[in-house]
């Protein structure tokens, strides 16, 4: 047996084996694409500059906490764009709901159950197959197995001469069914491997722990990735500071950087927490600036990993890097296009390629009985 013949038996057998989990993945992936859009279309998420400034962080929180008292407030998002609401956060222990207020008026515009959308159930399928912990699992080593018939189905492809090359490149029409089906799933899936490779590469790094480490290790050249460590501060006997005292901090973030397109305040979990106001300057995710102030003295505490971004080394800013390049967001909506078609075309490939192993199967049958 070559090597060829026993890298092809692999790429068959996994996706055989991994095919129906890797459908969904890439089928609930294409659905969700876009979602962002889509739901920004809702009226709740618009409102009418008034052409006067909006409430103060303090003021809304406090038009948040009043809508589910029982609740633990977790982050406000405030937007640069001002036709936006501003969006009040709850979650954690099963639940996951958020409150669109006007960001100039204070009404509450929809308080709307997350958890439970059309678009969080496909994202739950994407991630954990509907299955919790347990899917979640399947969907990690599925992740790589994927990866290995990405690169075996690369290597099967690769013509052994110019001749075979002229035909690798495009589908020929006109032919049969079963001719075409087997041009969808090489060229299709040739075109398609190099885009959702970066998606499979990334979501290799988020379920494994050693990719993770060693992605931060050859971009900061040595240094060991520090952990996501919680900001922790000293817990002080007495009042905590003032809640007023978060409106100025981020007013002094929001004249720092005159243009964003989001601004998120996380609230302290406990006693031992703190504050952080992220500033996003654009629709790309990694370049975020994060400042994080002490709950009792309302000072901003130092960190050595999810801080400013002009401080991260090159192994953080890679790590950053993870989800925009996942969603092909990291060259703004042109990549996100093409990873939605990418996508797409792998939901295709375990159909076009069990067809193609039932067709071959099916052949050796007849020509056995003859």
């Amino acid at each position: 047996m070559t090597i060829k013949k026993a890298i092809t038996l692999l790429h068959l057998w996994i996706g055989l084996v991994s095919g129906l989990i890797i459908f969904i993945i890439c089928i609930t992936a294409a659905i969700w694409s876009f979602s962002p859009e889509i739901e920004d279309l809702a009226s709740y998420r618009h409102v009418i500059p008034k052409g006067i400034p909006v409430l103060s962080v303090s003021s809304l929180k406090a038009i948040a906490d009043k809508q589910l008292p029982d609740k633990k407030l977790n982050s406000l998002l405030i937007f640069g764009d001002t036709k936006k609401s501003a969006i009040a956060e709850f979650y954690g222990g099963g639940y996951y709901y958020a409150a669109y207020i006007d960001p100039y008026t204070g009404k509450v515009l929809k308080l709307r159950d997350e958890g439970h959308t059309f678009f969080r159930y496909v994202i739950l399928g994407h991630y954990s197959l509907w299955l919790g912990n347990f899917g979640k699992q399947i969907v990690r080593w599925t992740t790589l197995l994927f990866l290995i018939m990405l690169i075996s189905g690369i290597i099967v492809w690769w013509p052994r001469n110019k001749a075979a090359r002229k035909q690798r490149f495009k589908i020929k029409l006109g032919t049969s069914p079963k001719r075409l089906n087997y041009d969808l799933h090489n060229v299709l899936g040739f075109y398609a491997s190099w885009i959702i490779l970066f998606a499979v590469l990334t979501a290799v790094v988020w379920t494994f722990d050693f990719a993770r480490d060693a992605e931060y290790f050859a971009g900061s050249t040595g240094k060991t990735f520090p952990g996501y460590h919680d900001v922790i501060v000293k817990k002080q006997i007495g009042d905590k500071g003032i809640i007023s005292k978060i409106d100025s901090l981020y007013a002094l973030q929001a004249a720092s950087h005159k243009k964003n397109y989001m601004t998120t305040i996380s609230f302290p979990a406990d006693d031992s927490s703190v504050y952080t106001i992220s500033v996003y300057p654009h629709k790309q995710m990694y370049d975020y600036d994060a400042y994080h102030y002490d709950q009792y003295t309302f000072k901003e505490v130092p960190v050595t990993f999810g801080g400013k971004y002009a401080d991260a080394n090159n192994g953080e800013k890679i790590v950053r890097m993870n989800y925009d390049i996942h969603i092909g967001n990291i060259i703004g909506l042109p990549g996100r296009i093409a990873m939605f078609f990418a996508v797409l075309v792998c939901a295709s490939l375990p159909i076009t390629g069990f067809y193609i192993w039932w067709g071959k199967n099916k052949k050796k049958k007849s020509t056995f009985r003859h």
